[in-house]
């Protein structure tokens, strides 16, 4: 057994050579066992039963044996995804093609793609074919990238968790200047080499497309970053241009999409009008007398025999497969197990274990977390919490339905700002399915009881604000988490913006009861513990983090003069909109950069207030849903009179009758608003700008039709009431000086 495994390490460095491009001794040819993450990493030398079948299984799938056989009692088992060879021909060379199909373990070791018994030329055939299913490529000169920017790329953004690193690197951190050693479990990288280099960048911005078994998840990766790691790959290689190649004839290509479903290909591929799978009754069904190995000429055969794949079994797996193949025969619910045991199958299935531990399984290997790093250096302070993905112990209940879609196919719900290393999407087909066995697997015996229906007395988001503040009484929860973009004032963990969609409120709340159980390792403290009236004030913080977006920060994030608005500092008139204390609830007000400034009532239309010095403070009207009124903050604050401006024959007894119609407002080259309205008939612009000669303001009223009878009314002390005489054209302009 030790000589084996010996043999299983030396064959998996002749991959981890071939990945690196440093090539192989000449003359040596290394073909190595397939590489499955999962059982390299948790089964393989475990002598246990369970791990033993466990293992097995999990190869069942990873090989797709499904896809052809009809397994004892694995009706629970279902086929990978078919990988897409639709543009197998923007990818690889013809020479590629044929040299890969021909002999895929030599081509890229500890590769999954069996060896397929095939007739002299029925290589070409095939390969023909596929070099015939292409696409547009991009041009080469747009697609150099760098090596280096690459490099730290692919070794930052988590690339490194499934695939080989450069063992030459010494990550900053690593403690003694050690070099890096590789995991468990390298998957190979063979074929990135040669690689038509624009097909490259396309497959690592959507390898979904291409592999949407989601063993390659998309990684969220720009153009110019996908451009920059595909360099990196193919840095010691010159892959020949797929697209450069001349085109097979017309009778091969015929000759290869016959072999294509023909030789069984079909059954882990699909490429164009043969995507057709082999139906369940075609598949063969084992003999069980035959699974140890005695019968000559299967795929589990130590010597195999045409027509059986061959795909490159050592003894290790072939005894797993074994195993697993008589537990199914034995035990009908092996393929049907309980909750917990479905999502670990998941997890191993998926290699979510390269980055998360779940119960203690799994997680980033030693001998890679100092790739891990940070973009925020606060982060340091809460440890490995903060480097490393989080751990997926309680996620069926403690993430929603919508939330779990954004992290697993959809994008956008990564909550970690200070990690570098990205959570990839997986893709829907694939994931979809284990949300409800993982909600069960997680779910506790007696459930947390929350109240977050915001109806009851004392769930006000007002009081949820001030419990998470720095002030008296606040329990500072912004020390450590952040808020609409703003950072926590302290240390750095998981910002709180998207917590009511995110979290499921019972989960929250067990979370906050009892942070160190449901979080071993955390910092948080145990705030609540011994509180009289926890649970209200858990649902008082849940009722404001669902409304965040409409409330105020809480104290200690809210920056002293942040929402001040300063016409002066920016150089320019400014307008703004607002509930203003003595102008009303539509009030227009006007910054002047000479710092002295006007609110025009738009509901009332008129000139309501006028004061010097600094401007308003906009906290209330940007962050609070409830809009507190504004006040001038500046000195000489004068309400002007209540009245309108117009009137008819300088009596006021029918001022009241007096229809005004508000109509906006039009911004002059200089910045200055004129206000526009309608008195009945009259159509009137009312501007008021800092007077030029003296301290106050000069109001330009400018009133067009109506006819006689009316009268101004000015708002300056002691202004008298004065007729409104229109010139030839019908226009009539009137002055007044306010100080």
């Amino acid at each position: 057994m030790n000589a084996m495994l010996a043999l299983s390490f030396l064959r998996r460095c002749g991959a981890v050579l071939t990945v690196l491009g440093f090539g192989l001794v000449s003359g040596v040819v290394v073909r190595a066992a397939p590489v499955v993450a999962g059982f390299e990493r948790f089964h393989r030398g475990k002598a246990d039963a369970l791990a033993r079948t466990e293992g097995g299984l999990l190869l069942l799938s990873e090989l797709n044996c499904v896809a052809c056989h009809q397994l004892p009692g694995g009706d629970g088992l279902t086929s990978r995804p078919r990988l897409s060879l639709s543009e197998a021909g923007s990818r690889l060379s013809l020479d590629s093609l044929a040299a890969f199909i021909a002999d895929p373990h030599r081509v890229k070791p500890g590769t999954l793609m069996p060896q397929v018994a095939l007739a002299p030329g029925e290589a070409e055939a095939l390969a023909a074919y596929l070099g015939s299913l292409a696409s547009p490529q991009i041009d080469p000169a747009s697609i150099a990238g760098s090596v280096e920017s690459g490099r730290g790329l692919y070794h930052a953004v988590g690339c490194v968790a499934c695939h080989a690193a450069d063992t030459s690197l010494t990550p900053p951190s690593a403690a003694g200047g050690a070099a890096v050693s590789q995991p468990s479990a390298v998957v190979p990288l063979g074929l990135a080499a040669q690689y038509d280099r624009s097909a490259l960048v396309r497959f690592l911005m959507d390898p979904l497309s291409v592999r949407p078994a989601g063993r390659m998840p998309d990684s969220h990766l720009t153009l110019a970053e996908a451009i920059d790691i595909a360099a990196y790959l193919q840095r010691a290689s010159s892959p020949a241009s797929a697209g450069e190649v001349e085109a097979a004839a017309s009778p091969l290509i015929k000759e290869g999409r016959r072999l294509f479903a023909a030789r069984g290909c079909v059954a882990c591929h699909v490429a164009d009008d043969t995507d057709v799978a082999i139906p369940v009754s075609a598949r063969v069904v084992p003999a069980i007398s035959g699974l140890a190995g005695s019968a000559v000429g299967g795929c589990l055969a130590e010597t195999r025999s045409a027509p059986a794949p061959d795909f490159q079994l050592d003894a290790v797996q072939r005894g797993a497969l074994v195993a697993a193949l008589q537990r199914l025969q034995e035990d009908s619910a092996f393929a049907h197990p309980e909750p917990e045991r479905d999502v670990e199958r998941f997890l191993a299935r998926m290699n979510c274990y390269a980055c998360h531990s779940r119960d203690g399984r799994g997680g980033v290997e030693p001998s890679l977390r100092h790739f891990f790093g940070l973009s925020d250096s606060s982060a340091h302070s809460i440890g490995e919490l903060g480097n490393l993905p989080p751990a997926l112990d309680h996620t069926g209940r403690k993430l929603t339905r919508s939330w779990l879609a954004k992290l697993l196919w959809e994008g956008g719900g990564e909550v970690r700002p200070y990690q570098i290393a990205r959570m990839p999407a997986f893709g829907q087909a694939v994931c979809e399915s284990v949300l409800e066995r993982w909600e069960e697997a997680d779910r506790r015996t007696t459930p947390v009881a929350i109240d977050v229906s915001g109806q009851k007395l004392h769930q006000r988001s007002a009081y949820g604000r001030s419990l998470m503040g720095t002030q008296d009484g606040g329990l500072g929860c912004i020390t450590c988490h952040g808020l609409r973009d703003r950072p926590a004032t302290g240390v750095s963990a998981v910002p709180l913006d998207h917590t009511a969609q995110r979290l499921r409120p019972e989960y929250f709340k067990e979370l906050l009861l009892d942070p160190q159980s449901v979080q071993p390792g955390t910092l948080m403290p145990p705030m609540f513990m011994g509180r009289a009236k926890a649970d209200q004030e858990i649902e008082q913080i849940w009722t404001y983090l669902k409304e965040v977006d409409q409330q105020l920060l809480p104290e200690g994030l809210l920056r002293t003069g942040e929402y001040e608005l300063r016409p002066e500092a920016v150089g320019q008139t400014l307008v703004f909109r607002t509930f203003l204390q003595a102008a009303g609830l539509e009030a227009v007000a006007v910054g002047s950069p000479t710092g002295r400034h006007a609110a025009f009532d738009a509901r009332e239309v008129r000139w309501a207030l006028t004061w010097r010095g600094r401007f308003l403070d906009a906290l209330t009207t940007w962050e609070e849903r409830a809009m507190t009124p504004a006040k001038a903050l500046g000195e000489n604050v004068t309400e002007l009179p209540a009245w309108t401006s117009f009137m008819r024959d300088g009596s006021g007894a029918s001022e009241a009758a007096i229809k005004y119609r508000y109509r906006g407002y039009t911004i002059g080259p200089d910045g200055v608003p004129t206000f526009r309205y309608e008195v009945e008939a009259l159509r009137v612009e009312d501007t008021l700008r800092p007077d030029e000669k003296g301290d106050g303001y000069r109001r330009t009223v400018v009133v067009r039709g109506g006819g006689a009878g009316w009268v101004f009314r000015g708002m300056s002390p002691g202004s008298q009431p004065r007729p409104v005489s229109f010139d030839a054209a019908g226009e009539a302009v009137l002055e007044e000086l306010l100080p």
